[in-house]
């Protein structure tokens, strides 16, 4: 998403600058206080002015016919009981109940008690509407969605002569007289991934067209039905109009992604696309609302500090790399954070310079895994990566939370990557999605350093989102973390040069020390650059099982390429790893210098 963009489809946009803002019942700098709506509404006569209303309930009728903006402080704070008409084309409605509407321009987040009129190309979204009179699509193409309507009786959705009517997403329950009347034969409603499910016996009336996909309602005599259409109870979970879990109409809308044109959210706010049956494809469900996929919870050993944004001080943040909070616009709402499980706020890749396509933003912290170090050096340790990722709409902006394995000097040992999700994956909704993988951990690892990396596609924001990253490691036979009682030094290398013998083994001689909680147990591994100037490999491993107070030698086997490497040099400079473990569950880890010779002579 450009860096600046603040306008969203059907969103409210920034008035411009000549516009006159009028306040009621909020107090902020820069708005022209006035006592009742009332008088905000005489007031506002220019194209373009806005009114913003608190907790208000004005009983008078409320009407304009420029190209205003009205903006409550939400349904439940800002009551109009006396109604609202906005007669003008470019005139737009958010955060208000109102007594009656009738629209011209645009509406969202709304909630209508009685009737709701339509002209011209009004359109209503991510709107209830409650009583005995519905929808009317008086005239014109109006359209509808994400639309709840709960109603007592009146037509249902009703569209007049000459008139149009699109609705998508729309959810119809109650005990209305139709679902859907027309009132003339050249009236039409097209209805796509919608539940119209009244009672017994109710349907489709009029002379008019009634054309409907991916929709699920009760037989209609004489209704062709459309492509993926359905006769199906829907499964609404107890007390709302909301689908439950194993609905059969969870992921039965259109398979198409979401459109640029299409209202983002659900009802609730929630992401209009998601993979509500978990079967790995986001797909809209039909209806008003969308089932979230289950919350996927932090993993409880999660080595990672600040996992999601919410405590600051555990990354180091680079570039434009930001913090951000759900339900600030344009990122996923506060309601899709808490169905995430997410908390309220998320890692983004942040602004970028102008011009600066593919820069990439980064967070990055170090976790230190010494205390797995014996069976990770024996090779039986797995990683674990995990967290929710996503992105805007359909901004082709991607990430990757990466690890590097370190070995105990700090250089890279192996690295893996967990990719966050294309557009196409997401289905072009702004969302975060849970996304995992496993990778092997290399022997030698001492440190894992966790990247979260974002890169620009486009615009100068880099919209790939990151929150409740987990990375675990799986030692198998490790013992919980625990304090012990009594210091652990660890074993100790009493070799200071070894002779490769026959066999191709040196001898390395091990003591543990007399005060040790039970066993010195672990591994020892052998390490050198087995060409002048060349990287360090690993040449030899051993483990290790030594009593308090003995020494013993453990014999190592070479890798045939170092047999040969030490055979054509004579000596080679190499390095001793050690991980050893004492019967508390301490662990404690050393690095001695090792000379290996050939053998002259007997070995």
């Amino acid at each position: 998403m450009p860096a600046g963009v603040v306008v969203a489809v059907g969103l409210v946009a920034a008035a411009p600058a000549a516009a006159t803002t009028y306040c009621v019942g909020v107090e902020r700098a820069g708005c022209e206080q006035r006592a009742t709506a009332t008088q905000a509404f005489a007031d506002a006569r220019s194209d373009g002015d806005r009114i913003e209303l608190g907790a208000v309930s004005p009983m008078a009728a409320l009407a304009s016919d420029r190209a205003v903006t009205v903006v409550g402080s939400g349904e439940d704070v800002t009551v109009l009981r006396g109604g609202l008409t906005l007669s003008a084309a470019g005139a737009e409605l958010s955060g208000a109940t109102v007594n009656g509407l009738e629209l011209s321009g645009s509406a969202s987040r709304v909630d209508v008690e009685g009737v709701a009129e339509l002209h011209g190309s009004a359109i209503l979204r991510s709107a209830t509407v409650r009583g005995a009179d519905g929808v009317h699509a008086v005239a014109g193409t109006p359209r509808l969605e994400t639309v709840l309507l709960d109603l007592t009786g009146g037509p249902g959705l009703s569209v007049g002569c000459a008139t149009t009517l699109q609705a998508r997403h729309v959810t119809l329950v109650g005990r209305p007289a139709a679902v859907v009347t027309t009132a003339c034969p050249n009236s039409t409603a097209r209805v796509r991934d919608s539940i119209l499910w009244g009672p017994p016996g109710i349907g489709f009336a009029g002379p008019g067209a009634v054309v409907t996909e991916h929709s699920d309602y009760r037989a209609v005599p004489g209704h062709a039905p459309g492509a993926g259409d359905r006769e199906v109870e829907p499964g609404f979970a107890p007390g709302g109009a909301r689908l439950a879990a194993g609905s059969p109409l969870v992921d039965a809308g259109s398979p198409d992604p979401l459109a640029d044109t299409d209202w983002p959210e659900d009802r609730t706010g929630l992401a209009r696309i998601a993979d509500g049956n978990g079967d790995g494809a986001a797909t809209r469900d039909p209806g008003a609302f969308e089932l979230a996929p289950p919350a996927v919870p932090l993993p409880p050993d999660n080595l990672l500090r600040d996992p999601g944004a919410e405590d600051g001080g555990a990354w180091t943040l680079n570039g434009g790399f930001a913090r951000e909070r759900y339900g600030a616009f344009p990122f996923p709402s506060t309601a899709a954070g808490f169905a995430l499980g997410a908390g309220g706020a998320f890692f983004a890749g942040g602004a970028q310079p102008a011009g600066s396509s593919g820069v990439a933003g980064s967070a990055g912290q170090k976790v230190v895994v010494t205390r797995l170090a014996p069976e990770i050096d024996l090779g039986e340790a797995t990683a674990s990566l995990s967290g929710l990722f996503g992105g805007y709409r359909s901004d082709a902006d991607s990430g990757a939370m990466r690890v590097e394995f370190l070995d105990p000097a700090g250089r890279t040992l192996s690295a893996a990557e967990l990719d966050t999700p294309s557009a196409a994956d997401r289905a072009n909704a702004t969302t975060l999605v849970p996304r995992s993988r496993t990778v092997a951990v290399p022997r030698l690892a001492r440190e894992i350093g966790v990247t979260l990396q974002a890169r620009l596609a486009t615009g100068a924001y880099s919209d790939a989102y990151f929150d409740n990253v987990g990375l675990t490691v799986l030692a198998p036979g490790a013992p919980p973390p625990r304090r012990g009682r009594k210091p652990f030094a660890g074993v100790r290398m009493l070799t200071g040069k070894a002779t490769v013998g026959r066999k191709g083994r040196v001898a390395l001689r091990l003591a543990c020390v007399d005060a040790t909680v039970g066993r010195c147990t672990g591994v020892v591994t052998l390490v050198g650059a087995l060409e002048r100037r060349g990287k360090p490999v690993r040449v030899g491993m051993a483990p290790v099982g030594l009593a308090p107070g003995t020494t013993r030698p453990v014999r190592m086997r070479l890798t045939r390429t170092a047999r040969a490497a030490v055979r054509k040099r004579h000596r080679i400079r190499m390095t001793v790893y050690a991980a050893a473990r004492d019967g508390q569950g301490m662990t404690r880890t050393s690095a001695v210098p090792l000379v290996v010779r050939s053998r002259l002579g007997g070995s």
